[in-house]
């Protein structure tokens, strides 16, 4: 449910303890142009180990108490060896301790010294989700290409040389969403350092990502304190609630505009209720959601997705080239997407 998290962790070291550290590099920069002041990076980072963390020592030369110490990983890939592979409860534990361990290593430091990662604080951190959908993936993804969220950019990318979609990605000023083919990004990686069992365990599998934004993180805890943001439970409804939003956990049950109207012509409500939600899905799935708020009154625009719900029996709409099950987290949601994938086969 994690995958890159960046933390802060408060550790001072002295003048000896810095030369004694083999940095891999050294910057600084002149506060302005007529101070004598510099602050000074040190970054540390093994390039022969898969998932090594990426550390970084930043502090003033004239006050090295103003100090900080960031370290950036991609947790599951620290502990397993690559991100294909899902975090459990547990992990969760197993990495504080691990990160722990492995910074006082590499900073020469006792252990002590070094506090415990669940009271330092989270700077960065994406939440993910890998859903197994076999050879459905590019359905799943040409869907989503057409999907719109307020006030992001969407970009979508597609396989060197093909129309193939590899990744659908929303991006806002300080929070990303994005989707793809983990088995495609693997092999790209495969003439690298991918293992051929991590490889396998990758086919099939579509990712769902964000990219929280740094008020999110505070809004789970004030203090960004790692043992609560970097909570299971926590990202459990992050990722549903974006599924919920884009769309996914309701599936796509509709291959066209035209069986949206037919849906809505077909119930007994009066016609120009008809005609205004027609005109209203139209208008939604061609020019987006922004677009679309801008068109209607607020509480019309309200009105028109609740009877869109009520009638298509989704929260969002989404227009695929195939009926696909929904994709959610939550247990009890899984049983729909079951009973879908069962229809399906029915028909």
């Amino acid at each position: 449910m994690f995958d890159t998290v960046k933390l802060g962790v408060p550790i001072m070291l002295s003048d000896q303890e810095i030369d004694d550290i083999q940095w891999i590099q050294t910057n600084s920069s002149q506060r302005s142009s007529n101070s004598t002041g510099r602050t000074i990076f040190k970054s540390l980072h093994d390039r022969d180990y898969k998932g090594c963390p990426y550390i970084r020592y930043t502090y003033k030369e004239d006050d090295p108490t103003k100090c900080w110490l960031k370290v950036e990983v991609s947790i599951p890939t620290f502990l397993y060896g690559s991100n294909v592979y899902e975090l459990q409860d547990g992990d969760i534990g197993t990495f504080f301790k691990v990160i722990r361990k492995y910074i006082a290593v590499k900073l020469k430091i006792p252990l002590s010294r070094v506090p415990s990662i669940g009271r330092c604080t989270v700077e960065k951190v994406h939440v993910c989700k890998n859903f197994n959908v076999g050879n459905q993936k590019q359905h799943y993804l040409r869907a989503m290409s057409s999907c719109n969220i307020a006030k992001y950019q969407k970009r979508h990318y597609c396989a060197v040389g093909s129309d193939k979609i590899e990744s659908v990605e929303w991006s806002a000023l300080k929070r990303k969403e994005k989707i793809y083919d983990k088995e495609a990004e693997m092999q790209q990686q495969k003439q690298t350092s991918i293992n051929e069992s991590h490889l396998k365990k990758a086919e099939g599998l579509l990712r769902y990502e964000i990219e929280l934004s740094d008020n999110e993180i505070r809004q789970i805890n004030m203090n960004r304190r790692a043992s609560d943001v970097l909570n299971i439970d926590v990202a459990t409804r992050l990722i549903q609630k974006g599924l919920d939003r884009n769309g996914l956990s309701s599936g796509v049950k509709y291959t066209s505009l035209q069986q949206v109207i037919d849906a809505i012509n077909q119930e007994s409500i009066q016609l120009r209720t008809k005609s205004s939600l027609i005109a209203f899905a139209t208008e939604l799935l061609f020019n987006g959601e922004d677009e679309c708020r801008n068109k209607y009154a607020p509480s019309t625009f309200r009105k028109r997705k609740m009877q869109m719900k009520k009638i298509l029996g989704v929260d969002e709409l989404l227009i695929g080239d195939k009926v696909l099950p929904p994709l959610n987290v939550f247990q009890r949601q899984k049983k729909t997407a079951s009973v879908l994938a069962k229809q399906q086969t029915a028909q």
